[in-house]
């Protein structure tokens, strides 16, 4: 929790800071408006890295996944986000290297998104993991979990992006959710870790902002 602090505190000093710094640039120039506008509705496509793991007795198997999103503008600084992920989280049992778990989520995120740049973008918000599948690795052997042993769960996000070439984007998030404990008989299933994206553009609007 601690460590949440201090990030989100990070998160809307540099918000404020860059703020700050855009206000000044403006202040002094002379030239014409080059930022009259803003998308009102931009939708992304994009591949993702996960690094997830478990808990203290296992570690993280790096996996892949992607996803669609969209971002609905209020105005050129702040934003909402929502859109759909396909989300695995793989890990390896520390006692058992041979025994892996690979859990498969679809992914509802909602959150808000600052953009203090027109090249970065910072975000925080809250994500719904819909469990799809569970399978388990023992050497060569493969199976599937009882899905009714798992729960949907609900976790968090909080992100930086930064723009680094006209529709393309990349985008680092740090996941974790909350441990289900609401029935013994449920696997108490959890995940926290880094996400890596790179997105494409692939629609947007534009209006004047006046």
């Amino acid at each position: 929790m601690k460590n949440l602090l201090i990030i989100i505190f990070l998160f809307y000093s540099h918000f404020v800071y860059s703020q700050s710094s855009e206000f000044l640039i403006q202040q002094y120039n002379k030239g014409p408006g080059l930022d009259n506008y803003y998308s009102k509705l931009e939708i992304f496509l994009g591949g993702d890295l996960f690094l997830m793991n478990k808990n203290e007795k296992t570690k993280p198997i790096m996996n892949f996944g992607g996803n669609l999103e969209a971002e609905i503008n209020i105005s050129k600084t702040f934003g909402i986000k929502t859109g759909l992920y396909h989300f695995p989280v793989k890990y390896f049992y520390i006692n058992n290297e041979n025994l892996k778990d690979l859990i498969k989520y679809l992914t509802i995120p909602i959150g808000i998104k600052l953009s203090p740049t027109k090249k970065s973008k910072f975000s925080m918000g809250i994500n719904y993991n819909i469990i799809k599948e569970a399978v388990f690795y023992n050497g060569n052997l493969k199976g599937e979990y009882n899905l009714n042993e798992y729960k949907n769960n609900i976790g968090f996000f909080i992100g930086y992006e930064y723009l680094i070439w006209k529709m393309i984007a990349l985008n680092i998030k740090y996941k974790f959710s909350k441990e289900n404990t609401i029935d013994k008989l449920i696997k108490q299933e959890k995940y926290k870790g880094l996400m890596l994206s790179l997105k494409l553009k692939i629609f947007k609007t534009k209006i004047i902002n006046k």
